[in-house]
């Protein structure tokens, strides 16, 4: 399973580096829509990253005492 799935990676890094190396040949309506999928990688990238970064280090204490205090009947 896990052979399978680093073969299917291993082909779209092959397939982003043809890409790459063709660029400089591109037509500019390659180039455009290469640097939006670049770009649209990167902000997913970026969006895992804070996600992490703001779940390691910001984050309360799960179990924090409760400030509601309960009504007394008149």
């Amino acid at each position: 399973c896990i052979g399978t799935e680093f073969v299917y990676l291993q082909d779209i890094f092959r397939r982003v580096w043809t890409k790459l190396q063709a660029l400089p040949e591109a037509t500019p309506v390659e180039v455009g829509a290469f640097a939006v999928l670049l770009l649209f990688i990167a902000t997913v990238l970026f969006m895992i990253l804070l996600s992490c970064i703001h779940c390691c280090c910001f984050t309360k204490p799960k179990h924090q005492p409760s400030r509601v205090q309960p009504l007394h009947n008149i």
